[in-house]
């Protein structure tokens, strides 16, 4: 009985001694320490942890293996490569997958081809230069010897770009010595505080919506990593999608990013964005980023370096949306552009696909690139030999000695403006007759329909194409009921380059009669318009008003009846890009008319020719 006594009491004495032990556990390492708050908030977001002992050990230094932890986890970094090559990475070491990890997304390389020396101490050249690669910088061509510490003599040449990058932004800085000390190991504390102000701060809760208050007040730069939205903030830094997102959705709702906004993966939507620089890339080939712009957003400039798709879609009036691209990537890495776009340029042996409803208009192509689809480039600059494009631009021009293929044929005249012109382009008339104009043209293009003092004339009955000789001949019905003065006539072309001549006629009567007069527009038997849609086409430049959209038109004709030709104020409009025809409506797109009515005020007119020979026309109000 007495020893089950002893034992029992005993029990209780090393149950005692280790509630004891928890309850005064000694305090951690960092609690008044310099790194204290960089510690905190790195471990509230699991990058840098405590060990067993609840220690941060802030003054040890930190070995390459650790540092690629710390960066896995800060990223979202988890899809891993072969490391095969690399002989000193056991697979039995905690820091296999996180060296795995690290090759895959592309940040480090090896000491050598067969070397990762992951249990080193890291650097702080190497992890300035990690960093630099991270937030995709162009290094640039800085030297050790521009550099102002007095040891610049030991940085590394491929090192001098990223010191003087992270110099500049504050992620790392000098001694008071003046020294710079490049192979000196980084302490764990020391990455701590880089990694703190590098990321800045950190969104990585999947499906979570942040805004301003979601920031923290000491950083500049925000990181995420995970699918969310990023509602009514500014950035003042830096704001990195990172590669951890993989495809993942992430919505940037009236954001400003006054750094640079670093897109290295998700299907990104863009609604009301406001930044300078954007730039898009993926260690991984053939993983499209998805990059979507819509509302207010404009981008200065967008570069691309690895397989993207950039969509324009339903932007406002005064949005300028993506301004200027930038292909950099190979053609491993093809970029495809849905939507208008005012500038693209490819920089070298680029692959790029211009999606159905793509509009470029102008293009730059410095190198033997690629250019694939179906869109519309309005014109287009070579300036290297090699390229190979698909699509031919309405027009285009060469640098001297340059080359293109163009819908697989060797080009290298430049093609301007296709001109067209009438002969003769006055004439006399004193009776109605037939009269014969030639039609001069420098490109191969066809005869839609032809006009006489803003009136469709038939094929057949008031005109004749002869596409041999390339000639209109009026006939004498075409002058039936046409008033005595001046009259334009107008050959309206599938290049949209009408041509016209003046005919000074003075075989009519001073006031046609109306059995002599080719029926009017407004009568029902021309089909024309629905009265009530007449009434409410409208249009408006203004950002957000509800007229601020596309204008569609529908028409109330026979099915037998297609619309050849769609004129805005006379102006021979494109398709697809500025209107497109979808059963019995016309939509006018939106982008098209803000360009179309600028400076215009009132109203303007909308013609439909029809292959019937008749038009019909309907005003558009300016609100």
């Amino acid at each position: 009985m007495l020893k089950k006594f002893i034992r029992s009491l005993l029990c209780l004495l090393v149950a005692v001694y280790c509630i004891g032990s928890v309850a005064y556990a000694a305090p951690d390492d960092i609690t008044g320490h310099w790194s204290e708050p960089y510690f905190r908030s790195l471990s509230a977001h699991g990058v840098i942890n405590p060990n067993g002992k609840g220690h941060f050990t802030p003054a040890t230094a930190i070995s390459r293996a650790e540092f690629m932890r710390y960066i896995n986890r800060a990223f979202g970094f988890t899809e891993e490569a072969d490391i095969s090559k690399y002989k000193d990475v056991p697979k039995n070491q905690w820091y296999y997958q996180s060296v795995r990890i690290a090759v895959k997304y592309g940040y480090i390389s090896g000491l050598s081809a067969t070397q990762m020396a992951p249990e080193k101490e890291i650097t702080r050249e190497q992890a300035i230069t990690i960093l630099g690669r991270l937030c995709k910088i162009n290094a640039g061509t800085v030297k050790p010897s521009q550099l102002k510490f007095s040891d610049r003599a030991k940085i590394a040449t491929w090192s001098a770009p990223y010191i003087k990058w992270g110099l500049d932004n504050g992620y790392i800085a000098g001694y008071t010595n003046n020294t710079f000390q490049p192979q000196r190991s980084v302490t764990r504390g020391e990455a701590a505080k880089i990694l703190y102000f590098f990321t800045g701060t950190i969104l990585n809760q999947d499906g979570a919506s942040y805004n301003s208050t979601s920031l923290n007040r000491d950083t500049k730069n925000v990181t995420v990593s995970t699918p969310s939205s990023l509602m009514g903030m500014t950035v003042s830094g830096n704001l990195y999608l990172s590669e951890g997102l993989k495809q993942a959705a992430v919505t940037l709702d009236h954001v400003t990013v006054k750094g640079r906004l670093v897109i290295a993966g998700g299907n990104v939507q863009l609604n009301h964005v406001q930044a300078n620089d954007l730039y898009i890339s993926s260690p991984f080939t053939g993983r499209e980023i998805k990059v979507t712009s819509a509302g207010m957003t404009s981008i200065a400039q967008v570069t691309t370096a690895t397989t993207a798709q950039l969509i324009q879609t339903n932007l406002q009036a005064g949005a300028e949306g993506f301004q200027k691209i930038s292909v950099t990537g190979d053609k491993n890495t093809p970029v495809t552009l849905n939507g208008r776009f005012a500038d693209v340029t490819l920089t070298g042996k680029n692959r790029m696909i211009a999606a159905p409803d793509a509009y470029v208009q102008s293009l730059t192509v410095k190198g033997a690139s690629a250019i694939e689809g179906s869109g519309t480039i309005q014109n287009a600059v070579f300036a290297a030999s090699g390229s190979v494009s698909a699509i031919e631009p309405a027009t285009y021009s060469f640098h001297k000695g340059v080359s293109a293929t163009i819908k697989g044929a060797k080009v290298s005249t430049n093609r301007t403006q296709p001109n067209h012109t009438l002969s003769p382009s006055t004439i006399q008339m004193n009776a109605a007759g037939d009269v014969v104009f030639a039609i001069t043209s420098d490109d191969k293009s066809a005869v839609r329909s032809v006009m006489l003092a803003d009136r469709m004339l038939e094929n057949g009955t008031q005109y004749v194409y002869d596409g041999v000789t390339g000639s209109i001949r009026l006939l004498a019905p075409a002058f039936q009921g046409l008033p005595n003065g001046t009259h334009t006539l107008q050959v309206i072309m599938s290049t949209g380059v009408n041509p016209t001549a003046v005919i000074h006629f003075s075989g009519g009567t001073q006031v046609p009669t109306p059995e002599n007069n080719i029926p009017q527009t407004n009568t029902p038997q021309n089909n024309i318009i629905q009265d009530d849609l007449r009434q409410n086409l409208q249009f408006s430049a203004v950002a957000g008003h509800v007229a601020n959209r596309d204008v569609m038109i529908s028409l109330n004709i026979d099915q037998s009846v297609v619309v050849q030709a769609v004129l805005l104020e006379n102006k021979q409009l494109a398709m697809p890009a500025q209107y497109t025809i979808m059963g019995n409506q016309i939509i006018l797109k939106r982008d098209a008319l803000l360009d179309l009515t600028q400076g215009k005020r009132g109203g303007v007119t909308v013609t439909m020719m029809l292959s019937n020979g008749k038009t019909l026309s309907a005003p558009i109000s300016l609100i």
